[in-house]
């Protein structure tokens, strides 16, 4: 009797381990879907990565249509030439420079700014513009004074024309970078040959 008691209380027992595997194996098979999902989520993170590093670029005739990080409004950037030169509206490269060098220049980038927002707004208290070289990061600010334009009030729909400048040298890059919306998820660039070269 006592036999016969045991084996069934041995084969209760390999019936609930039994049960136990196949819960362990279901649970496996959830875990497997569960770090497969966790994969999939990981891949869409970093491809997400991916674009944010990947800037908007535009080259000289281009027009950008760029939002602004701190205000949230659009402007349109036209870059319509730009040039190095040692002149710009009656000032010279050693109003600037101290002691200038041969290659010592202005970079003047020609731009076109329209106001497509709602909102009036005075241009150079909104935004402004990095140049580097292509493969800089960072880069310098303009001489908001050689563009007076860019301090009137700009109403929505009017554009302003005028001249964005930067000290450089004639041989600093083959191609410059003018960078708006510098540091953010706007970030756009425009491609400016050295015109030098």
């Amino acid at each position: 009797m006592k036999k016969i008691l045991i084996l069934l209380f041995a084969g209760l027992l390999l019936a609930a381990c039994s049960d136990g595997g196949e819960a362990t194996e279901d649970t496996g098979e959830e875990n497997t879907n569960s770090t497969t999902e966790n994969d999939t989520e990981t891949d869409s993170e970093t491809s997400g990565e991916e674009d944010q590093d990947q800037k908007q670029v535009y080259q000289i005739g281009e027009t950008a249509t760029i939002t602004s990080d701190m205000y949230e409004f659009d402007y349109e950037v036209t870059v319509n030439d730009f040039n190095l030169t040692k002149e710009v509206d009656g000032n010279t490269i050693e109003d600037y420079i101290t002691g200038a060098r041969e290659q010592d220049v202005f970079a003047v980038v020609d731009v076109t700014i329209k106001n497509i927002s709602d909102e009036s707004y005075v241009p150079n208290q909104m935004f402004s513009a990095n140049l580097s070289a292509i493969d800089e990061d960072g880069g310098d600010t303009s001489y908001d004074e050689l563009f007076p334009e860019g301090e009137e009030e700009l109403a929505p729909g009017d554009e302003v024309n005028g001249h964005v400048v930067y000290t450089t040298t004639t041989d600093y890059a083959d191609t410059f970078l003018l960078k708006y919306e510098f540091m953010s998820d706007q970030e756009t660039h425009f491609e400016l040959p050295n015109p030098g070269n």
